[in-house]
């Protein structure tokens, strides 16, 4: 690997670290946590050599985002120090602390030069990602398309690069290689059948949220929104409604039989979690400030919960990241939570207004549809999206330095 490296430029490598990234962070957790030392490593190694070390520092805390970060990780180190198993709560500081190292390395490493390169080879990943699960749930044995991952992640992966797709075809930029519009047209119909197909109901609402979003900010591109609005709504139809299945699924939420716990039943899913976030809200009345600690609801379950809930003795996930985070680290916790999301949302919507671009468009709708999602899941706390959800922020920063630029 050195060797290949040194073959190329310091620039040319943190590129192709960032693709690496780019296209893993689809796929898988080892390739892309590699491919993010890989970047931070050749990021030290490029500002050492420009003699730019001491801007690092001055650039990280002047950002908009770092205060609420600061919040949220002296909270989760807090919460650790007061938990039930203090040493399991500090051991989750890894995973908190890994997500703004991230975050940090993005917004250092990916510039507007990267950005159509990057953007191509994510949606590849994607549209990959999409043919595969495809495949899957139409070609052989398995119900739902998830492409070797659990299928709520994968539709969650799936939707943040829709909006990307989307924002790409909607915002049109001047093509950096010949049918650059075709490319990402071609992407877009299978990764949203793909979703289709993962068969999870906060995916789905996912994609309205998304979609919704969309109209409203792209208004002098409404009118193309609305045509692709339109297809995906007939297409979405079409593949609903000629699978019993996933009729079944959806009708459930409508006609959720109290109390089963079945196993195949539409109703198990729900069921469960309503239980589950009825035990989330017993911890927070019990702890209501500090909650009983990062990582420790698994720990504590039966303390909280001696009978069974659904298929699992213990859950370590209470399937709501609100009520997730307000269990594990009290209102405190949800509190800095809140504040962070709050500061993303907003650091995206000031980067679109500053410079209209698909790029700034991109986090701009896909952070309402992650925030949706964490309503039933606690995405946040998993690699795959939120590391997406990092690199759309990044990626509407560097489009902004293109605008000032």
């Amino acid at each position: 690997m050195l060797r290949l490296i040194k073959k190329y430029s310091l620039d040319e490598s943190l590129f192709f670290a960032l693709g690496a990234f780019s296209f893993s962070v689809v796929f898988s957790v080892s390739a892309v946590e590699a491919a993010l030392f890989l970047a931070l490593g050749l990021l030290i190694a490029k500002k050492r050599r420009e003699n730019t070390l001491d801007a690092v520092k001055p650039a990280l805390t002047g950002h908009p985002l770092f205060l609420p970060w600061l919040v949220y990780l002296g909270v989760c180190l807090l919460t650790a120090l007061t938990a039930y198993y203090p040493l399991k709560g500090l051991g989750q500081l890894n995973s908190d602390f890994l997500r703004y190292l991230c975050l940090s390395t993005l917004l250092l490493a990916v510039k507007k030069a990267h950005l159509p390169g990057l953007s191509a080879v994510y949606t590849l990943a994607a549209f990959s990602a999409a043919v595969i699960g495809i495949t899957e749930a139409t070609c052989t044995t398995a119900s739902r398309a998830d492409a070797f991952m659990n299928a709520v992640r994968y539709s969650e992966v799936l939707i943040i690069a829709l909006a990307l797709i989307l924002s790409r075809l909607i915002i049109p930029v001047k093509e950096s290689f010949p049918r650059e519009q075709l490319f990402y047209k071609l992407a877009a119909m299978p990764v949203f059948i793909s979703i289709l197909l993962a068969q999870t109901r906060s995916s789905y609402l996912g994609v309205i949220i998304c979609v919704m979003t969309m109209l409203y900010f792209a208004r002098p591109s409404r009118k193309r929104m609305a045509a692709y609005a339109a297809i995906m709504a007939v297409t979405g139809t079409l593949v609903v409604t000629n699978n019993p299945a996933m009729v079944n699924r959806l009708s459930a939420m409508a006609n959720t039989k109290k109390g089963d716990f079945s196993a195949n039943s539409p109703s198990t899913g729900i069921n469960t979690r309503l239980e589950l976030w009825k035990l989330g809200l017993k911890m927070v009345k019990a702890h209501p400030v500090l909650g009983v600690g990062p990582d420790n609801i698994k720990k504590v379950f039966k303390k909280f919960q001696p009978e069974q809930i659904g298929a699992e003795e213990t859950w370590g996930s209470l399937h709501n990241l609100y009520v997730h985070q307000a269990a594990e680290r009290g209102l405190l916790g949800l509190g800095a939570l809140l504040l962070l999301f709050a500061a993303m949302f907003i650091f995206a919507l000031k980067r679109f207004r500053a410079a209209r671009s698909p790029y700034t468009l991109w986090p701009l709708c896909a952070l309402p549809a992650f925030f949706t999602m964490n309503l039933t899941e606690i995405s946040f706390q998993h690699v795959h999206p939120a590391f997406a959800i990092l690199l759309a922020l990044a990626f509407s920063a560097a489009a902004e330095e293109e605008r000032s630029g």
